[in-house]
């Protein structure tokens, strides 16, 4: 008998791996049927109602679907209000009862299937909120699923049941001891144990993953397969650029690897410590351990080794926070795994495992396996050394691969940015309308840049921050109590302008009329004004930073603690270079604040009270020569006059300066790779 199928024997009959299995797969199965409950049971409980609805909207987020859902709110508001109005005339006995049941049939027959709009409606303000990458649809089979952190226990124990056996049956009935004696009992033996272990564990996770697919797709269906992974709102926040389906697929070949990496280390706990208990002890804690220890979930998915792949939903997910209700901050319970970071874990992972191998095969090789082997292991320190460069570079690669630049802010610019793309502003046309909107430069054609659904209980300011290919702004939401409008939360969006896909980079509670846990915590009413006369902002990594009236103020982007940095008498004119600000105090003297040391410097020979920053340089009013304008090196400090006029103000696009003569009043363009000026009104 060939060796590969003794082991197969051994592997399924004598160590009862062939039973093992077959209950596996049995109780797997009971409990889908028994313990599997949908995501949302309402959705079941009103399935007709709710599918009527879903019908008519399914897909991406259009103005249709908005339009609906508008006159379906007010239908079933005035068919409430018709319905209780009927009764009241009955009870009053101003229509008789045939009359009620002919009035109110078509009233009550719309009000059956308010719980089914209700769940639509549910799912449309969460799709709204991103409406470029969700989209509507029946989401309790592809919730059932993907949408899970749970760690299979089940299969947990079946890997152990098959791949431990493997060389600890040998270890304690005395065989090993044989077969490392044998000519024919050295690498090929072990390598057929390996590879049978492996490739067993592989074909049946593939089966139990076609069996969970198969589960879903006959109980819930999952249609739609196409649609963005966002359109589930477990993966609201991720950045992942995939369908549902490929989601699957990838969550699926992240368990596959997982589970081999798994097995490997069963193998080579097994082989280390020889003892069946306390290997099952030892590997089952490698994994449970850190699992239900780490307080953060997503901190399983950055170690090195099979947890993070046997669950792989994480690397998936975006960055997500929880409120915390005691200091009404932002606690992040989740933290995205960047794609580098995957890789990096990936490769450390192959490497460990590679490593694990080579000591299964080392320990398991017999004396006349050794000697023909012996050259190949000198080579294998060479060989480790070698991977572990090949990781470093990588490692580093994902370091700076994807370099942190920033745009140069001025105070001057708060309402106008640009891009290699577009160039976003503030539009005054309508003075009853002013908001912002974006231009692109290739079409010429302008379009609304905020989306507001709730315009009447939404305020954009009319001020933003743009870096590179993102640009942000700031919003107030505000609930109405009665009369009064009260402005309950401050947040700062995040537009990425490749997809124009939003995402909360800071959110603060604002609203002083109610209390936490039950009066225990307040909001504190003076930071609540502090963010009510917000005139700009700007940010970095950590921090967000916003001009008031008299002082700028630092708020951790984490945890919302808010500091005052610097206080400026009457604020004119201030830049940001990404981590140095830079600002006019009342001398009219430059200074510069370094937001990592918190150090300030003066600016020698600058005295103004208007400037602008640039990449190279630091234009400026120059009050000690008639308001004229200047430009200073930023490298080696040189100070050269552009214009030889008085200038009453200016401002920069690209190399153009254009600005105002103080004498005439008019408004000129500079050019700065020329001499002069030109006139261009």
């Amino acid at each position: 008998m060939p060796a590969w199928m003794y082991e197969m024997k051994k592997m399924f009959l004598l160590q009862k791996g062939l039973l093992f299995i077959l209950l596996y797969f049995i109780l797997s199965t009971a409990l889908l049927l028994v313990l599997d409950k949908p995501s949302n049971p309402e959705i079941e409980m009103n399935f007709l109602s709710y599918e009527s609805y879903l019908k008519q909207v399914q897909g991406p987020y259009t103005e249709k679907s908005e339009r609906f859902f508008s006159e379906e709110a007010a239908r079933i508001s005035n068919a409430k209000v018709a319905l209780q109005q009927a009764a009241d005339d009955y009870y009053d006995g101003k229509m008789g009862e045939a009359e009620f049941l002919i009035k109110s049939s078509p009233f009550e027959s719309l009000l059956q299937n308010e719980k089914g709009f209700q769940l639509i409606y549910d799912q449309y303000t969460y799709v709204r909120e991103h409406s470029t990458n969700r989209y509507f649809l029946y989401t309790n089979g592809w919730n059932g699923l993907l949408a899970t952190d749970s760690l299979d226990l089940l299969w947990i124990l079946l890997i152990l049941l098959l791949t431990v056996p493997v060389f600890c049956f040998e270890y304690e009935s005395g065989m090993a001891t044989l077969l490392l004696t044998a000519r024919k009992g050295g690498g090929n033996h072990t390598a057929y144990k390996i590879v049978l272990a492996l490739l067993t564990v592989a074909i049946l996770f593939l089966l139990s993953a076609g069996l969970r697919y198969c589960f879903y797709r006959v109980k819930y269906g999952l249609g739609n397969g196409d649609y963005p992974l966002q359109s589930l709102d477990y993966f609201g926040t991720s950045t992942r650029d995939c369908t549902l389906f490929q989601a699957f697929l990838w969550i699926t070949a992240g368990k596959l690897f997982g589970s081999i990496c798994f097995a490997t280390l069963s193998l080579f706990v097994s082989v280390c410590l020889k003892k069946y208990a306390i290997t099952l002890f030892s590997c089952t804690a490698a994994v449970l351990l850190p699992f239900y220890g780490l307080r953060l979930e997503s901190t399983k998915y950055f170690l090195p080794g099979p947890l993070g792949f046997l669950i792989s939903t994480g690397y998936l997910r975006g960055t997500e926070y929880k409120r915390n209700l005691l200091n009404n901050q932002l606690d992040t319970v989740f933290r995205e795994v960047s794609f580098p970071m995957v890789v990096t874990v990936f490769l450390i992972t192959v490497v460990l495992c590679l490593g694990m191998l080579v000591v299964v095969l080392n320990r398991r090789t017999n004396i006349w396996s050794q000697r023909r082997r012996r050259k190949s292991l000198r080579k294998t320190p060479v060989l480790m050394l070698v991977l572990g460069m090949m990781l470093t570079v990588l490692s580093g690669c994902a370091s700076f691969g994807n370099p942190e630049t920033t745009d140069i802010y001025n105070y001057s610019s708060r309402q106008f940015f640009e891009n290699e793309r577009y160039r976003f502003y503030v539009d005054e046309a309508d003075l009853r309308n002013i908001h912002i909107v974006f231009e692109d430069k290739e079409t010429g054609k302008k379009y609304n840049f905020v989306r507001n659904p709730m315009s009447s209980l939404t305020r954009v300011e009319n001020v933003f921050y743009g870096n590179g290919t993102y640009v942000y702004y700031m919003k107030y939401d505000s609930d109405e109590s009665g009369l009064k409008e009260n402005v309950n939360r401050f947040s700062v969006i995040e537009v990425d302008t490749t997809t124009f896909q939003e995402q909360v980079v800071f959110e603060k509670r604002l609203s002083t009329g109610n209390s936490l846990l039950l009066g225990a915590v307040k909001v504190n009413s003076q930071s609540v004004a502090s963010y009510m006369d917000i005139s700009a902002f700007f940010l970095d990594k950590d921090n967000l930073y916003f001009i008031g009236q008299s002082e700028i103020r630092r708020v951790n982007r984490l945890t919302g603690d808010m500091h005052i940095i610097l206080r400026i008498p009457v604020i004119r004119s201030v830049a940001f270079d990404g981590r140095t600000i830079y600002y006019v105090n009342g001398e009219s003297k430059v200074m510069t604040y370094d937001t990592k040391t918190g150090s300030e410097t003066v600016i020698p020979d600058v005295i103004t009270q208007s400037f602008v920053l640039t990449k190279t340089g630091l234009l400026f009013l120059n009050r000690k020569d008639q308001q004229k304008l200047y430009v200073l090196n930023l490298h080696d400090f040189t100070i050269q006059k552009l214009i030889d006029v008085p200038v009453m103000s200016f401002y920069c696009e690209g190399q153009s300066i254009f600005y105002v003569n103080k004498e005439d009043q008019k408004r000129y363009r500079f050019d700065r790779s020329k001499t002069d000026g030109a006139a261009t009104d």
